[in-house]
């Protein structure tokens, strides 16, 4: 299957993309035929033992995404956080990272370090009731010249930069679409507005932002979607990721190793094809590229002694 960019998919239909965060998930996500997955910071903090508080670096993260990048046809979008950095010049350097380790797209937002799920779960261990955690970003103009360093990163790539503002949780949706528009202004192809939940918000932001759009994160609490996806289709959310692959990895792993140790045995295990053909199994663990690494090893000890096998003849 030859890769697609994201701007190429998006151009064509609204695109579903579970989250993912090594090669194994991303190679789950291609073979339960999805067509797109997301890199998110949060669970790659997670997989270095950190909160998502910025504390992981661009290293981090650049290691990963070139990882799932080689392994998974699938066009990723990496989440870049503030680009790792207070300046466009490391908005920039990181972009160019990203981009040259095969990222298709990457979000870039105004935050100002402390971010994402650890805010909020310092907030609620407090008691304070969800929506009432301070959001703080960085300035517009701070926000756009970052915006204009990623894109001059992206520039000669297949990496599209989606630029994401947080700003709607601090400042009102007021000032998210103004940053939208701007950022649009100087070349964004699609913009994300963090903590949208309603149509009515989507019809909003729709309203004065006409470029393609990205909706984050969608839930149904109590079994009630937030959004309908061909709802927000038609205002132009052509891009939508869930966090459903995480959670069913978690649940499937656990259960499975409770199965196992209550046992005491790998019958349960051994004997159950998890629904997964051999086909897919060799897609899961990489293997069908086996042959290629074969082949190039044997090419290189052409008329050579190899130290397990012999003569490497023709």
């Amino acid at each position: 299957m030859e890769r697609k960019s994201l701007r190429e998919l998006v151009a064509q239909k609204q695109v579903f993309a579970p989250i993912v965060w090594d090669v194994m998930s991303a190679k789950c996500a291609e073979i339960a035929g999805f067509e797109a997955t997301l890199l998110s910071g949060g669970v790659v903090a997670g997989n270095c033992a950190t909160p998502d508080i910025g504390l992981i670096t661009a290293d981090d993260l650049v290691r990963i995404t070139g990882y799932v990048c080689q392994a998974s046809k699938l066009p990723c979008c990496i989440d870049a956080d503030d680009g790792y950095g207070e300046t466009p010049l490391h908005a920039y350097r990181t972009t160019k990272r990203l981009a040259d380790a095969g990222a298709m797209s990457l979000t870039l937002d105004d935050t100002t370090g402390f971010r994402g799920y650890g805010r909020w779960a310092q907030q609620l261990r407090r008691g304070d009731p969800f929506g009432t955690i301070p959001h703080p970003c960085v300035s517009r103009d701070t926000f756009l010249a970052k915006t204009r360093a990623s894109l001059d990163a992206c520039s000669g790539s297949e990496c599209m930069l989606i630029a994401r503002t947080e700003s709607a949780l601090e400042y009102g949706i007021e000032e998210a679409i103004e940053r939208c528009i701007r950022a649009e202004e100087l070349g964004a192809e699609m913009t994300l507005v963090i903590g949208l939940r309603t149509l009515e918000e989507g019809k909003e932001i729709a309203k004065y932002v006409k470029g393609w759009k990205m909706w984050p994160d969608v839930m149904a609490p109590g079994g009630i979607p937030d959004v309908e996806f061909a709802d927000i289709e038609k205002l132009g959310f052509n891009f939508i990721t869930a966090h459903c692959i995480t959670k069913g990895a978690n649940y499937g792993m656990k259960s499975w190793g409770e199965r196992v140790l209550k046992d005491k045995s790998t019958v349960f295990c051994d004997d159950h094809d998890m629904g997964i053909s051999e086909e897919e199994t060799e897609k899961l663990f990489h293997m069908e590229n086996d042959e290629e690494w074969f082949d190039r090893e044997a090419k290189y000890w052409k008329g050579l002694n190899h130290p397990y096998l012999g003569k490497i003849e023709d």
